[in-house]
């Protein structure tokens, strides 16, 4: 079977931007010191790179990256000026591929299928273009923010990427017929993520979640009020957290809205349906889908016509 990459390059948007990653060919990577070779290309090349892949029976036959421009090289303890975002999937069902380009495709970027990819998990790599290139001290906040608006779309990717000098394979699939069954990798034709307007929101996050944490050190109120301290509402608290814990990874943003929904008739306020339903939600969903579910409990309890309302 002849391979023919279905994309170009040439004219990308932005192509002529150069960026400075780490490479490591197969035998760096081997060796117990890894030390990599700065390398500096312009978005088009380092694309084309990207999307282009070898097949072989392993995935390190090519070596390894890092989207940072590593001291020296260096991986161990490494850090730099970041290049890219880049994060991976790890855990989707079929169609995931076509569903995280249709997340993205206002950025500029690619969704990559990896190693192990197959039809019926097509685990994928997602890389974006910043803006510009993310000094040290702002990766981490921007990755956590790239990270919690993916999963808002139902898109959970990796938290081990949040590593600044993580390394990541080369394009490598097992074979060319593999490669044509997940369709390749798919250029997102929009514009760079806008780094600056990013790390705001990313602080106003913190900002909110430290007066959250604020509301919640407070003494608060008994969770059922003085009208229902009964064990019916209680038992009712109770299945509802079991109900969300016990649902499946895409069902447990539903499984939230009916428990809130249906806790708010006792007149309970919001905050108290956040303090019992949340942590059971972020328990089951990841810390990073905790805004997520903060803004459905209210949703639901908006949906209830008012009830519980603080």
């Amino acid at each position: 079977m002849t391979f023919r990459p279905p994309f170009e390059t040439g004219d990308v948007r932005h192509g002529g931007r150069e960026l400075q990653i780490v490479y490591l060919s197969p035998q760096r990577f081997a060796d117990d010191v890894q030390i990599g070779l700065p390398i500096r290309q312009p978005w088009r090349s380092l694309l084309r790179w990207l999307c282009w892949p070898s097949f072989a029976k392993s995935k390190r036959a090519h070596g390894a990256w890092c989207p940072a421009a590593l001291s020296g090289g260096i991986v161990k303890g490494g850090r730099g000026p970041m290049a890219l975002f880049v994060a991976d999937v790890d855990d989707c069902e079929s169609g995931a591929i076509d569903r995280s380009v249709a997340v993205l495709s206002p950025h500029a970027g690619a969704v990559i299928p990896t190693f192990s990819a197959t039809v019926e998990n097509p685990r994928h790599r997602i890389v974006l273009l910043p803006s510009r290139p993310l000094a040290v001290d702002e990766f981490d906040l921007a990755w956590v923010k790239m990270a919690s608006t993916l999963a808002d779309c139902g898109i959970v990717v990796d938290r081990g990427c949040r590593n600044p000098n993580r390394l990541y394979y080369a394009c490598v699939s097992p074979s060319a017929e593999r490669w044509a069954e997940l369709g390749g990798a798919r250029i997102l034709p929009g514009s760079p993520v806008d780094v600056d307007s990013m790390l705001v929101a990313a602080r106003a996050d913190l900002e909110e979640e430290e007066r959250q944490r604020a509301r919640r050190a407070k003494p608060r109120p008994r969770l059922v009020g003085q009208r229902n301290r009964d064990k019916y509402v209680a038992s009712a608290v109770d299945r509802a957290r079991a109900n969300i814990l016990g649902a499946g990874e895409g069902g447990r943003h539903d499984a939230l809205i009916r428990e809130a929904y249906s806790l708010a008739r006792f007149e309970l306020s919001e905050e108290q349906i956040v303090d019992a339903l949340l942590d059971a939600f972020v328990s089951a969903a990841g810390e990073p889908r905790r805004k997520e579910g903060e803004r459905a409990i209210r949703d639901a309890i908006r949906a209830r016509g008012g009830q519980g309302a603080a």
